[in-house]
């Protein structure tokens, strides 16, 4: 019980900790994420005491479908259809999230990942980050100690491509529009989206938020989709697919979409998502508490090589559809 509660309390400071530092760190024109920072705080306190690992996981338990629900608040399920990411962005968004999944299917069935590792990695490439991957780990059925690699390997990334994408946007003489729909597609993070088309220029700023969160719409269809295939993946054989497996969160998730789009004030929307978002980070903060040697040592390896190969196809593949359709 003393574990449980030194657990919850450490995670509830790293959090604090994490949005304090976050704050002074975008001041300097640095923008790593609150989230991110929390998860890395939590696996650094983790790897010098075992006693946060109860804690960790009844927040993980308890606050990850609370949290979930919230989110679905924060999806505007009509950004797919503005005018600013016109045809274009739609079909490189499309395009980036079809090669993130197959990548990350392919390459991991190669090297022997499950399939459930490999479409949480999948879903944190196409969509966005560490979001996206809390939001299907739970249907997915997948343990803390995955979920802590695939975060660490999905915000290694996205933290590569958020510094690499403006300055090759810059090296291969791309439009401010065409720089702004790339940064947009292969990001990770939303703010780190936002601040790489920021630095490209107003222009690309604009497209970059818009073509970044149509990709965060597309949640409503991925997480869904996530917990029927880990449903069929993992059932009895000769058993029927039952709807009742599904967890509750999910159609929570959607059905909050669905009102924050075309049902609720704005206002109402916008803050239940941010306490969803300010829940993300004590379980962030949970999720680090499971990153160790030993699981980077048993999954990390062929985690990253699928993350990075996923991204590197991503880039490249957006990068085409876009030069040779504009």
């Amino acid at each position: 019980m003393m574990d449980r509660k030194f657990g919850i309390f450490c995670a509830i400071i790293i959090s604090l900790l994490a949005y304090l530092t976050n704050i002074f760190f975008n001041d300097l024109d640095i923008n790593i994420g609150a989230s991110t920072l929390a998860l890395v705080m939590g696996a650094i306190l983790a790897n010098f005491t075992s006693n946060t690992e109860k804690g960790g996981k009844w927040m993980i338990k308890v606050i990850m479908p609370i949290a979930i629900i919230l989110l679905g608040f924060g999806l505007e399920l009509t950004s797919l259809l503005k005018s600013e990411i016109g045809p274009l962005g739609l079909f490189v968004v499309i395009i980036t999230a079809v090669t993130s999944f197959m990548a990350c299917y392919f390459v991991g069935k190669y090297l022997k990942l499950d399939l459930e590792t490999s479409l949480a990695l999948g879903t944190g490439g196409a969509i966005c980050g560490n979001s996206a991957v809390i939001a299907v780990s739970p249907g997915l059925k997948l343990k803390e100690e995955k979920v802590g690699v695939i975060l660490a390997i999905v915000n290694l990334l996205g933290l590569i491509t958020f510094f690499t994408i403006p300055v090759l946007s810059k090296l291969l003489n791309l439009t401010e529009e065409q720089a702004g729909i790339w940064a947009g597609s292969v990001i990770h993070a939303v703010p780190q989206a936002i601040a790489a088309g920021e630095s490209i220029g107003p222009e690309a700023i604009v497209i970059a938020t818009t073509v970044k969160l149509s990709r965060v719409s597309l949640l409503v269809i991925i997480v869904p989709l996530c917990a029927i295939i880990a449903n069929n993946n993992t059932k009895v054989e000769g058993e029927k697919f039952k709807i009742g497996t599904i967890p509750y969160f999910v159609p929570g998730f959607i059905i909050t979409a669905i009102l924050s789009t075309w049902l609720m004030p704005t206002e109402v929307s916008n803050h239940l998502a941010s306490v969803g978002k300010i829940l993300l980070l004590p379980l962030l903060a949970s999720v680090g508490f499971f990153i160790n040697k030993e699981s980077m040592k048993d999954a990390g390896g062929p985690v990253l090589i699928v993350g990075l190969i996923a991204t590197i196809c991503m880039s490249i593949s957006s990068y085409l559809v876009i030069v040779i359709f504009s």
